[in-house]
């Protein structure tokens, strides 16, 4: 229920048995009666006061309802008024308050017991002067009042909680309910990027707050690329720098048991521009074989390695990373750590799906003396070196065994020579074409590797953003055209693989069926019209995984279509699966 406080002048209440001049020091302490000059028209009182004391005189605004300002009332119930208001002392001794009628009503409301007051003489000037310089005061006191913005709230948190306050206290004392959104302006405070990017509305506090996690932990490179992206596109790339940093992450992890071995690790994989390294597949053992990882793993020092993740998968033990068979598994303990799993069996949570890596080896150009390996061209540049071409007349043959001279036919010797020489650029040719293959195939796998890196990304944010989308109690306009359009063209749509778990993870429900129905028997018309559409989107989103891009699907099209009319920023992979961009235009390096 709403308190509207009446705002009209009100006289003192006496108060028996109270002297209401008690002077205050800067720490609040009363210092009792305030000493006071009538002749000196420049006296000041720092007093504490019962509000029902004061006279609250004629006011600018001229009403005041409580329920319209819930954090004001919630703060001078636990702080009290922390501003004094101003007043006027009055020829006959009363005081009359013309700035901060908000703070004194509100305390009279919540019977708080003294309140601090300023006190100047009353100007002696006649009662149309004053009132207009009090109406002035007032409109200036209140137009020019300068708020903390909200980094600086952020940061002033960010001390206290520095100082040992726990969230809790931090949001008690600023009047904060939800502790989500404290330790969002904690995170915030802590960093200027941060705080900067709120208060110029560049972005909001969750984004922020990531901004601040990065400028933690010093990675430049990631506040660099978040502060460069639209607001709109910040969660993607938010997503796709927190994907880079788990793959580095894991490339590290593949890379240890190499680095143990005495094999040489890189982070970046070298360019065909690099000459400091040679891949394997450019050497030759010295009878001209291909090297295979035992001439690779005979001289580990002389070679370096770089992990590359595979489009494989495989299920392992999340503490040792040893490969699990998915027989072995309680899949019914999923998510469930209290419960036990069958004799015999593991618990589902002790094991995740991860990416499979592979080594590409490159063996350090300086040293390729000190193997018995040579360079794949030598081979090729020696065959096409006349000189190298063996003799065109062969060995003396058997009418000439006798030691008689005899010429062979220069028409032959020509012939042999060519024939040679021919074998030699055939055999050059389809090295080359065969480098040239190897090359575009490394290339495509790039390619293919770095797009579903972001149709991994583009899918986490495009989640987030149906997420939040679907706790909405009313559907949006498009809605009922896009349910109908979906149902009309794919009758079968929800009822497709994995559809309505994808759904109910979209509508926050957890559990079976059942559970859906209830929320369903439970909600408004609305609402209910809202999780058909969960549905829907949820058998679309099965269908859109990270690879969409490689294919146009219909539904799909109309799925991203949909999400782009109401909000979602399409990301380049999304443009390309909803038939609106080239996938091979997409750019893999920025």
């Amino acid at each position: 229920m709403s308190t509207t406080i009446d705002t009209t002048p009100i006289p003192p209440t006496p108060t028996s048995g109270e002297d209401p001049q008690l002077r205050i020091d800067p720490a609040g302490r009363e210092l009792g009666v305030a000493a006071r000059d009538d002749g000196d028209t420049d006296a000041v009182e720092a007093l504490l006061l019962p509000p029902a004391q004061l006279v609250i005189d004629e006011n600018v605004r001229k009403n005041f309802d409580l329920a319209d300002h819930p954090d004001v009332a919630d703060s001078i119930r636990q702080h009290g008024v922390l501003i004094p208001v101003l007043g006027h002392r009055e020829t006959d001794g009363t005081i009359t308050v013309w700035e901060g009628q908000v703070r004194l009503l509100t305390a009279l409301a919540l019977k708080v017991k003294k309140v601090p007051v300023w006190v100047t003489p009353a100007p002696a000037i006649d009662a149309p002067e004053r009132a207009i310089r009090r109406t002035a005061q007032q409109i200036t006191a209140n137009d020019y009042r300068i708020a903390l913005t909200e980094g600086d709230r952020a940061r002033g948190m960010a001390q206290m909680y520095a100082f040992g306050a726990s969230l809790a206290r931090i949001g008690r004392e600023v009047g904060i309910r939800k502790r989500d959104q404290v330790k969002l302006a904690v995170a915030v405070g802590g960093s200027d990027t941060a705080r900067r990017v709120v208060d110029s509305g560049q972005l909001d506090f969750e984004q922020a707050a990531v901004i601040a996690e990065y400028e933690a932990v010093g990675d430049t490179d990631a506040v660099a690329r978040l502060m460069s992206v639209s607001r709109s596109a910040f969660g993607y790339e938010a997503k796709r720098i927190g994907l880079d940093r788990a793959e580095s992450r894991y490339q590290f992890l593949e890379s240890l048991p190499y680095a143990a071995l005495g094999f040489g690790v890189l982070t970046t994989e070298p360019t065909d521009e690099d000459d400091r390294f040679v891949a394997d597949i450019e050497l030759r053992t010295s009878d001209g074989d291909q090297v295979t990882p035992a001439h690779i793993h005979a001289h580990p020092d002389c070679w370096v390695v770089y992990c590359l993740p595979t489009d494989e998968q495989a299920l392992l033990d999340r503490d040792t990373g040893a490969t699990v068979h998915p027989s072995t598994v309680d899949w019914h303990t999923k998510g469930q750590p209290d419960t036990t799993p069958a004799e015999g069996m593991r618990h589902a949570d002790s094991v995740e799906q991860r990416q499979l890596w592979e080594p590409a080896y490159y063996l350090r150009a300086e040293r390729l003396a000190d193997t018995d390996l040579r360079l794949a061209s030598d081979f090729t540049n020696q065959e096409n070196d006349p000189a190298s071409v063996p003799d065109p007349a062969g060995p003396a043959d058997s009418e000439h065994a006798d030691g008689d001279s005899g010429d062979v036919d220069p028409v032959v010797a020509q012939h042999r020579q060519e024939a040679a020489a021919a074998a030699a650029e055939r055999r050059a040719e389809a090295e080359r074409l065969a480098e040239e293959k190897r090359e575009q195939e490394k290339q495509a796998a790039r390619r293919v590797r770095e797009l579903n890196k972001q149709g991994e990304a583009a899918l986490q944010a495009r989640r987030e953003f149906v997420t939040a989308f679907l706790t909405r109690k009313t559907p949006p306009v498009l809605a009922a055209m896009f349910v109908a359009e979906a149902l009309a063209d794919d009758p079968g749509l929800i009822n497709e693989y994995n559809a309505d778990k994808t759904a109910h993870e979209l509508l926050g429900i957890t559990g079976w069926r059942s559970e859906l129905l209830k929320t369903i028997s439970d909600a408004k018309p609305a609402r209910c019209q809202v999780i058909t559409l969960g549905l829907v989107l949820g058998a679309y989103e099965k269908r859109t995984g990270k690879d969409a891009w490689r294919h146009t699907d219909r539904g799909v099209r109309r799925y991203l279509h949909f999400l782009a009319d109401n909000g979602h920023h399409l990301t380049p992979v999304e443009q390309a699966a909803a038939g609106d961009l080239d996938a091979n235009t997409i750019d893999i390096d920025s």
